[in-house]
């Protein structure tokens, strides 16, 4: 399984630079959020579940213990960047309502509504994970447990971060930078990418 991640990650980390390409970073506030979205989801968050999968495969304890470790240091920082995409493009989209003298709409297209239904399911993994990290009985910081819930929200922030990605490219923003065609393989190449990680997850 780990295996086919070494694969995935770095296809993950080209379709983060596609886009941070497509969207022209660092030339605008806006293109920080496709660009910072990218490089959360697609390119680190991979790797950090590779991590995780080795873990499962050694034996060695202190080896495991470091390896989950590395998982959650890895998803720390795709977190700290998909944080700052959210940011970018609320911002971006106040001061474009600001510089029309109107109040700026979040969270209205389904593009908007699923990236918040995203937020919300990793949010809940990363501050379970936090929890069960700290709160064990006898060591101040514990990596070795294991928690279903954790593991169900993380793969449902995945998928659902698919299905944001997809929804922008088959909005007006994909039409315009991907043409018919483009926006028809990118979505093609996007869903099978998310179903090649979601299974090694399972």
């Amino acid at each position: 399984m780990s295996a086919s991640l070494a694969t995935l990650a770095p296809a993950g980390a080209v379709l983060a630079a596609f886009f941070a390409r497509s969207s022209k970073f660092p030339s605008s506030l806006f293109s920080w959020h496709p660009t910072l979205l990218g490089v959360g989801w697609l390119a680190l968050t991979p790797y950090a579940i590779k991590y995780l999968r080795e873990s499962k495969e050694t034996t060695d304890v202190k080896e495991k213990a470091a390896k989950v470790q590395t998982h959650g240091i890895l998803n720390g920082l795709a977190y700290a960047a998909i944080a700052g995409g959210l940011w970018a493009i609320w911002q971006n989209k106040e001061n474009n309502a600001a510089a029309k003298k109107l109040v700026a709409k979040h969270l209205v297209s389904l593009h908007g509504k699923l990236g918040a239904l995203t937020t919300v399911l990793g949010t809940s993994s990363l501050l379970l994970a936090a929890y069960r990290t700290t709160s064990h009985k006898t060591q101040s910081l514990y990596y070795l447990w294991r928690d279903k819930v954790h593991r169900y929200l993380g793969i449902a922030a995945y998928i659902t971060a698919g299905m944001t990605i997809v929804s922008i490219v088959n909005a007006p923003w994909g039409k315009h930078n991907l043409g018919p065609a483009g926006q028809k393989i990118l979505s093609a190449i996007l869903v099978l990418y998310h179903a090649a990680v979601v299974r090694v997850c399972l």
